[in-house]
């Protein structure tokens, strides 16, 4: 009996001496957290509950060369209710007022906002919504209605700012105004304008002080903790709206009656470089179009016949021909070590001048002209053609430019057929862009621009200058005879592009019919055709290409890509007073208010036909008439408009839906 009395006291001192032992680290643990690491536990603590949000800045427009809107920012905002950091004193005194305010103003019954209200106090809701996507004209009256102007602590009025991307033109010239975003690590990436210029558009983020609350929402504290961000700046492209339909839809009806599996289409002008139309096209599953990838400047491929001009270029600069040296085109047929070179007219031109060639793109004329030439000395055609900058990329501000290939004997890969086939644009490779350029460059006296997008920073009066790749990419002479075979090409009958010859003014240009796929059973087509216009005073240079049409429905480049030209070509110069760079002129404003039909009459200031009409198509001829325009409401399309009458300010207030 006394041994198990002995057992039991044993055991309780046992427990007891574990529960003291518990109980002082439980107080040292509690003495450490509060004393001794106190301060790291509340700043924990904090940094869970109140922390800084980024807060991001507007985005700066883009706009075109005559001010149209490329690329904008929307800013919306949300409007949430917190009901707990609401007095009931204050609840009860304003919510009847408060309820009648938010009633007349969003047409909804007062009944249905009271009850609301009501609803989300009794629950203790901390982010109860009001409304969301408004405006900021929007959100003024909200912030005058009674409890809310008391603030976002007292008023329990909550703010969330949403900045949202819009592009005007939709889907035309998507791919070049393009996108930026910020990926898992952090890194802007994006295709485009939008990227290019993205340090310019981006402007600087700021930060607010915002505190947890329930259902993980977080509540934005006192305005003092919060640093403004600074908007983005705007920039002014060199693109021409006006011009870019045109080339848009150009080149959508051509890919449309070939059924081609994409194609292209650049406008450049002479002068200064700057691109002012530039549209891709690609096909899908469905036989629609749509912008799909930049093969303008990314997609490089074997040029054929449009690179004659780059050989002719060589051999006259290196004076193995002049354009009156009689070529012998060899019955259409020329042999290279078991490969043959043929000429599109069966027997060949027999024997032609060296501008006949040219003129009729002989495949055979040219390969002699090269061949017999540079035989002995391959490294000297490369090298010339080096010297011009073929060999270069254009180091465009836009990313993902193709890689020119040119090549030369001192490459592994250069063998017996290296030469020949480079004379007629084969084992070479050369972007869309890149040809134009060279193109370009003819047009513009031997002077190699580089390809420009930016015409200035709109918040900046910094406009961009043309920037020269290459002072003189051969000889005046040189210049002066290939000048006259691009013309013939055109202009003279017998020339590939003879079909194109216009009666108001005369094209420069030169054809290209490529082959792709040509090691397989099923052959494929590039039709080319790159010039420029007017041929005696150059304004602008073009090239149009075409990836794969149904054979079937023609191939050739004067066929396919030609007409495209001509079309462009014959419209641009129509309209060309009209496409200057600058903010809309009177004459402009006049035949845009024509197109949209739109009526204005300044006496009385009196609006018809508003309605309807795009936002963007209309903001600058309503500011250009002198109106003070602000809008409301998410999206393009005008729902309705008030003009508020006043001595000083013609004041027009436009509603969105």
């Amino acid at each position: 009996m006394l041994t198990n009395q002995k057992q039991f006291l044993y055991r309780l001192y046992f427990v007891a001496i574990i529960l003291v032992v518990l109980g002082l680290g439980i107080g040292y643990r509690i003495f450490d957290i509060q004393f001794i690491q106190g301060d790291k536990y509340r700043k924990i603590a904090k940094e869970k509950t109140i922390k800084n949000f980024i807060i991001t800045p507007k985005r700066g427009n883009i706009y075109s060369d005559d001010g149209s809107l490329l690329a904008t920012s929307t800013t919306n905002y949300d409007v949430y209710f917190d009901a707990v950091t609401v007095s009931n004193q204050n609840f009860n005194k304003h919510i009847n007022s408060l309820s009648k305010a938010l009633s007349i103003k969003f047409e909804k019954s007062l009944s249905f906002y009271k009850q609301s209200l009501i609803s989300a106090k009794k629950l203790n809701k901390r982010y109860h919504p009001i409304v969301k996507n408004i405006s900021i004209n929007t959100l003024n009256d909200i912030k005058r209605m009674p409890l809310f102007k008391m603030g976002g602590i007292r008023g329990g009025l909550i703010i969330e700012k949403k900045n949202y991307r819009e592009y005007p033109l939709d889907k035309i010239a998507e791919r070049t105004v393009g996108y930026e975003r910020i990926n898992e690590k952090n890194v802007y990436v994006g295709v485009g304008l939008e990227h290019a210029y993205g340090e310019l558009l981006r402007g600087k983020n700021g930060s607010r002080l915002m505190q947890k609350i329930s259902n993980g929402k977080w509540k934005p504290l006192a305005k003092p903790n919060q640093i403004e961000p600074k908007p983005g700046l705007d920039v002014m492209t060199t693109i021409n709206v006006g011009l870019q339909d045109i080339v848009h839809h150009s080149l959508l009806a051509q890919l449309e009656k070939f059924e081609a599996d994409h194609g292209s289409v650049v406008v450049m002008e002479t002068k200064t470089g700057a691109i002012k139309a530039i549209s891709n096209l690609g096909r899908t599953s469905q036989g629609k179009y749509y912008e799909k990838l930049n093969y303008a400047i990314g997609e490089s491929h074997e040029p054929g016949s449009t690179f004659k001009l780059m050989s002719m270029i060589a051999a006259l600069e290196d004076n193995i021909i002049d354009s009156s040296t009689i070529i012998d085109t060899k019955d259409g047929i020329l042999s290279f070590y078991g490969s043959k070179v043929r000429d599109s007219k069966e027997g060949g031109y027999g024997k032609i001048t060296a501008k006949e060639v040219f003129k009729f793109s002989s495949n055979t004329g040219i390969v002699d002209i090269i061949t017999r030439g540079y035989s002995k000395n391959p490294q000297k055609f490369s090298d010339r053609l080096y010297n011009m900058g073929l060999n270069n990329t254009l180091n465009l501000s836009i990313k993902g430019e193709g890689i020119p290939i040119i090549p030369h004997p001192k490459d592994k890969n250069w063998n017996g057929l290296s030469l020949p086939w480079m004379a007629y644009g084969y084992g070479v490779s050369l972007t869309p862009l890149q040809t134009l350029s060279f193109y370009n460059a003819i047009a513009n006296d031997g002077e190699l621009l580089k390809p420009v997008f930016l015409n200035k920073k709109s918040n900046k009066n910094n406009f961009v200058n043309k920037i020269v790749l290459n002072p003189s990419i051969c000889s005046k002479e040189t210049l002066s005879e290939i000048k006259l075979m691009m013309e013939s090409v055109v202009n003279e009958k017998g020339g590939t592009a003879y079909n194109i010859k216009s009666d108001e003014f005369k094209i420069a240009g030169k054809t290209g019919t490529s082959q792709v796929d040509y090691n397989t059973d099923n052959v494929q087509y590039i039709s080319t055709f790159v010039g420029y216009f007017p041929a005696d005073k150059p304004k602008y240079s073009c090239i149009v290409v075409i990836h794969k049409p149904i054979k079937s429905k023609g191939y050739y480049g004067n066929i396919v890509a030609a007409p495209v030209f001509k079309k462009i070509a014959e419209k641009l110069f129509s309209i060309t007073p009209q496409l200057k760079s600058g903010i809309l002129k009177k004459d402009l404003i006049n035949k845009k208010i024509d197109k949209i039909q739109l009526k204005i009459t300044n006496k009385k200031n009196e609006i018809e036909n508003l309605k309807g009409k795009n936002f963007y198509d209309v903001l600058p001829i309503l500011e250009n008439l002198g109106f003070n325009v602000e809008h409301k409401g998410k999206g393009l399309i005008i729902k309705n408009f008030k003009i508020v009458n006043n001595s000083n300010i013609k004041k027009l207030i436009i509603e969105l839906s």
